[in-house]
């Protein structure tokens, strides 16, 4: 590989991209034009949600995945909000009493609006009945109608009893009616019951012809009174006829007037009826009753009609467009309703009036937004979810029945039809467990929208930047932003994203930024927020979360941990690592230090025998390995024992932005050459040693300069990073102020040649058309001191012959 002049340090222009305050088209954004509302970037998530929330069928249902804080689900808020305001409203449900089976309460659809009318027209209607049957009872034509059927009654009661009279005289007998029945009697000739004496001095053949004929009374008296109980029914049936009949005409004339305005509902026709047929059947209910005459006042227990009511499940008749519900607590009861129950003598009961809706419910026709990870918390949310998703039915069911739990008795209503897109909000290792391991799931969501965190920064990406800081500050009723702000935020928003080409699309962290900018403007008494005022909330913020980082580098500026920041040393180097706590991050250097000697091992690194090292950095050594073979083993097998380690690193070890530092330590340790102590390097490398770009490359500059800066800045101090990162780099204005300063300096590189041309001040060296290295460059003596551990191998080999 030919070597290269070292490269210079970058410019501070390419350290940190600026946005001129000039451009922002405001001074203040109190001034600025309104804005219209609407996410920020997320184009592709914007496209697949249109397609899932647009498709008829209802087997494609969303998921909207994508990290944290990134607007999840504000995005679909926003998008369904102007999606749905183009719908009609769904049809109102309601349940209602079911006189057939009272534990199975009926479900009835209406138009949006008409449900809570319904409701309305069954209280006036009931009203009616309360008003009309009573009255019916206390009319002159029902008591002239009564009174014609006793009549009648009573006048062929007194034909039989007259008949039954002149029966009993014609066979020497009278007849005496008394409470307990009609007794029969013999009668003398006056007509007048025979004297007890009397009948005493008959003889046997008088009182014995006297027994037969009573005999034959008694059965014309049976007969009679036979007949007569055969009258008392019929009055009564016609009595009761006649009140069905007058209270039927009363009833259907109230349920016509109801029914006249649902005749295109079969279901509500077909409830009417019932109703009316209920009524008729058991109007003495709705008969005023006279309170008993007690020694003391009791109240009269009021029969409360409940039956007639109406249980208005879902209103939408202030629905705009079709719902959106955002459920952020998806429990069994609050998704899938609630029966509700009341104590009454010491007990639990129900009935259809105490359902009560959930969000499935409120969103049926429209479209329900859930949090996955908050439904996966619970088992019994999920799978209800997918079985009603799948039927297309929603149960109201008693989570705890659900869960094998003995309960009180229950009611099992109608299922209603389920008409809804469904979209889920998470991160993206959800929606990849899901489905993998949930067969259902990819078979009811099969669209994602994917949401990225970053933009790139173009002028029509910095417009609608603006505009959402504009809309957000008007949101929250924060202090005009000034046009420093506005800039200063865009930086912030490209520092975030790790990228002078990209701005974050995590919102949520901009909005807090902007909020406590807010704070920091007001508590100084200004009345707009300045670029000043983010700096400092930033700065702030920082200082919060930073004491492990500051901790940290007191334990280095201290002599606890071994980190030198000057001078020059063989077989060491300074490296760098991201610390990740969560709600901050920061880059630390730390020591690599490699041994070398004579042996058949290769490179080995003990933090991966000690088991401190993870899969990505172990790929890294065997790389370094490969290296090695591939530059200096084109004479023999390479007879090379070498061991890396980072010192004073007690926890786990991962990735393999340490391998340009690596392979220096080991290149020094090889050729006996000092490295630079005050630089520090990260980087990846493939076999060819070409340098790779790794992560966190900011945080990492930033923290070799916090160190170097505590401890005086010298000049010759800096970082050195793959040439690819470049791009990257949105470092702090204190690193730009120092490297403009010339205290400091970022240098790229493109291989590990250049590197060590750096860190060793020699030509790395490059080999001729002979295959040699230039003698004296830091390859010819690293491939000497190989060449020297090989022939020592090879000597020890024949003492071994012999």
């Amino acid at each position: 590989m030919p070597s290269q002049l070292p490269p210079p340090s970058l410019s501070p222009e390419t350290l940190r991209r600026r946005f001129d305050p000039a451009e922002v088209p405001f001074e203040t954004s109190d001034t600025a034009p309104d804005c219209l509302e609407s996410v920020l970037g997320q184009t592709r998530a914007k496209e697949a949600l249109e397609f899932g929330l647009t498709m008829a069928d209802m087997d494609y249902h969303v998921f909207v995945a994508g990290p944290q804080r990134t607007g999840k689900t504000h995005l679909v808020r926003t998008f369904l909000q102007k999606l749905a305001a183009e719908q009609a409203p769904p049809p109102d449900w309601l349940y209602v009493y079911n006189f057939q089976n009272p534990d199975e309460p009926l479900a009835l659809r209406l138009p949006s609006g008409q449900g809570k009318l319904f409701a309305r027209q069954m209280a006036d209607l009931l009203a009616g009945f309360k008003q009309k049957i009573p009255s019916i009872f206390e009319s002159e034509d029902y008591a002239r109608r009564k009174e014609s059927l006793a009549n009648a009654f009573k006048h062929k009661r007194s034909e039989i009893f007259s008949e039954l009279d002149a029966q009993a005289r014609e066979q020497g007998y009278v007849l005496r009616f008394e409470p307990t029945g009609i007794m029969v009697a013999p009668a003398g000739e006056d007509g007048e019951p025979l004297p007890e004496a009397q009948l005493r001095e008959m003889k046997d053949e008088q009182r014995e012809d006297l027994r037969k004929r009573s005999d034959v009374i008694q059965g014309k008296v049976t007969e009679s009174l036979r007949a007569v109980t055969v009258l008392e029914k019929e009055l009564n049936n016609s009595l009761q006829e006649l009140d069905h009949e007058l209270v039927r005409e009363a009833v259907s004339q109230f349920v016509r007037e109801v029914a006249e305005k649902y005749t295109e509902h079969k279901d509500v026709l077909a409830y009417l009826e019932q109703v009316q047929q209920d009524v008729v059947a058991r109007y003495q209910r709705f008969k005023k009753k006279e309170a008993p005459q007690l020694p003391f006042p009791m109240p009269m227990e009021e029969p409360d009609f409940k039956e007639y009511q109406v249980n208005v499940l879902v209103d939408n008749s202030e629905t705009k467009g079709a719902p959106v519900v955002v459920e952020s607590n998806p429990t069994f009861p609050n998704l899938f309703g609630r029966i509700e129950r009341q104590a009454q003598f010491g007990a639990l009961v129900t009935d259809f009036t105490l359902l009560k809706p959930g969000a499935l419910h409120r969103a049926n026709g429209g479209y329900l937004v859930l949090p996955v990870m908050e439904l996966l918390r619970l088992w019994l949310p999920w799978e209800a979810l997918k079985r009603a998703l799948k039927n297309r039915k929603l149960l109201m069911e008693d989570a705890m029945e659900q869960m094998g739990f003995m309960i009180t008795r229950t009611l099992r209503p109608q299922p209603i039809p389920l008409e809804l897109k469904v979209v889920l909000v998470g991160e993206t290792h959800l929606y990849h467990l899901l489905y993998e391991y949930d067969h259902q799931f990819p078979k009811l969501f099969k669209v994602r929208a994917q949401m990225s965190e970053h933009m790139d920064w173009g002028q029509q990406e910095v417009t609608d930047f603006i505009s959402h800081l504009c809309n957000l500050d008007r949101k929250h009723k924060l202090l005009p932003l000034h046009r420093t702000c506005v800039a200063r935020l865009i930086e912030r928003a490209a520092e975030i994203a790790g990228d002078r080409e990209r701005l974050t699309l995590r919102l949520a962290d901009l909005e807090d930024l902007v909020k406590e900018s807010s704070f920091v403007a007001k508590r100084r008494g200004a009345d707009q927020i300045s670029g000043q005022d983010v700096q400092q909330a930033i700065e702030q913020r920082r200082r919060r979360c930073s004491m492990i980082e500051e901790r940290m580098r007191e334990a280095i500026t201290r002599g606890f941990i071994n980190v030198a920041s000057e001078g020059s040393q063989v077989g060491q180097v300074n490296g760098l690592a991201v610390y990740d706590l969560g709600d901050y991050a920061f880059g630390k250097a730390s020591r690599i230090s490699a041994s070398a000697g004579l042996g058949k091992d290769g490179v080995t690194t003990i933090d991966r025998e000690a088991d401190l090292s993870g899969p990505f950095h172990n790929k890294g050594v065997l790389i370094i390995a490969g290296f090695l073979r591939d530059r200096f083993a084109h004479k023999g097998p390479l007879t090379l024992t070498a061991s890396l380690v980072f010192e004073q690193s007690y926890g786990m070890i991962d990735g393999d932005s340490a391998s340009l530092a690596e392979v220096l330590v080991l290149m020094s340790r090889l050729s006996g050459l000092a490295l630079r102590q005050d630089l520090a390097i990260t980087g990846s490398m493939d076999q060819q040693g070409r340098a790779q770009a790794i992560g966190g490359v900011n945080l990492k500059i930033e923290g070799f300069f916090r160190l170097c800066a505590e401890r005086g800045l010298t000049g010759g101090q800096g970082v050195v990073i793959p040439q690819a990162n470049i791009k990257n780099l949105m470092l702090h204005p204190d690193v730009v102020a120092a490297a403009a300063e010339g205290k400091f300096s970022v240098r790229a590189v493109e291989t590990v040649d250049q590197a060590l041309e750096i860190f060793t001040g020699l030509p790395a060296g490059a080999r001729n058309k002979q295959g040699n290295f230039p003698r004296g460059s830091v390859n010819y003596l690293a491939e000497q001191e190989l060449e020297r551990l090989r022939e020592i191998a090879k000597a020890m080999a024949k003492d071994e012959e012999k």
